[in-house]
């Protein structure tokens, strides 16, 4: 069984917060703030530090759904974050592109936001894809949902899921270390 849960926080971050923060990631990378050596294009900044009120929502949203998941709250050594637009186009090699976040001596809890989904996309396969154990093995499509965090420990192997369109997939992904 897969150890992850969503957090639904449509109500805070609405629809229209969502489209700005999909206007500050267009606006960073047309900035050049984002990695050159990982899959187009992912922000080179913490993006929970752009100084709006979407991003302070998000990253304290982030923070209380890893206490949820957790079931208890815990000393945060650091908070890290990043935006991701991708689409057909500039996704990864699928076989090659399979991570986990482990740091040694911390235990991190890490997330994907999804801000915007390509219209017309297969929600079921175009989240995030999750290894039982490991990449070799048996693996599990987390459907997208717009709005929500989902939340599983930064052990788990995991990547994006099947990106179908040449429109733009906006999410956020984000790594919690206690």
């Amino acid at each position: 069984m897969m150890e992850y849960e969503y957090y639904d926080w449509t109500s805070l971050i609405n629809t229209d917060s969502r489209q700005c923060m999909v206007t500050d990631i267009d606006r960073e990378i047309a900035n050049g703030n984002y990695w050159k050596n990982s899959p187009p294009y992912q922000t080179n900044i913490n993006i929970f530090g752009l100084p709006n009120e979407n991003w302070n929502n998000l990253k304290m949203s982030f923070i209380w759904s890893c206490f949820a998941f957790m079931k208890r709250e815990a000393q945060i050594k650091s908070v890290k974050s990043w935006g991701y637009k991708t689409n057909l186009n500039t996704q990864e090699d699928r076989n090659r592109y399979w991570h986990q976040h482990i740091r040694e001596n911390n235990l991190v809890v890490s997330g994907v936001y999804y801000i915007e989904m390509p219209e017309g996309a297969n929600l079921e396969t175009s989240g995030t894809e999750l290894a039982h154990t490991t990449p070799e093995g048996t693996t599990t499509y987390v459907p997208a949902k717009e709005g929500h965090w989902l939340i599983f420990p930064g052990k788990t192997w995991h990547r994006p899921g099947i990106l179908e369109s040449n429109n733009w997939r906006y999410i956020v992904a984000a790594d919690m270390e206690i």
